[in-house]
């Protein structure tokens, strides 16, 4: 399976105020100016040989890691959120991997019991939310890994092939 890696940058930057309301807003208080740069990087599922005369499903897993680098400022929470794309299949129900026009069925999910489609929250699928607490202290890396599990159903009547389908992947922080 081919994996494209998707991203968007968050900047915070602290209040701008008026000169006459410093007074009043001080008892407010203020916040700090954090800076944040996170990036994904993905390990795509490989299953490798599907025998489709084997009783029991086709398991691997891949990885999705966050990777979130303290810019300047005090501690800040950087929560986000990871979809994956429903592929070539354009559904999340069941995904699709093609080698020409032989398709084998096939998944991804957020956990070991392969019970939650990974996908973005719609279409019966679930998103992955989390949040990372990104330390003060210039470029600190933090990071955050979310496995991939991948499952072939059992005892797919397919054509001998090169099967693989194209995931997107986006982190939204």
């Amino acid at each position: 399976m081919q994996v494209f890696i998707g991203q968007r940058r968050q900047g915070e930057a602290g209040r701008r105020v008026i000169p006459p309301l410093v007074a009043a807003l001080a008892l407010l208080g203020g916040r700090e100016a954090h800076a944040l740069d996170c990036q994904i990087s993905v390990t795509g599922v490989a299953f490798g040989t599907y025998d489709p005369v084997i009783a029991v499903p086709t398991d691997s897993t891949g990885n999705v890691r966050v990777r979130c680098v303290h810019l300047g400022g005090g501690a800040v929470r950087a929560n986000y959120t990871v979809d994956l794309s429903a592929g070539s299949s354009n559904s999340y129900a069941q995904r699709q991997m093609r080698s020409g026009t032989a398709v084998l069925n096939y998944n991804l999910y957020n956990s070991a019991t392969r019970t939650q489609i990974w996908g973005n929250g719609i279409g019966g699928s679930v998103r992955v939310s989390n949040s990372l607490l990104v330390n003060p202290g210039n470029y600190v890396e933090n990071v955050a890994d979310h496995p991939i599990y991948g499952r072939i159903p059992a005892q797919q009547a397919v054509d001998t092939g090169m099967y693989s389908d194209t995931i997107l992947v986006t982190m939204t922080f």
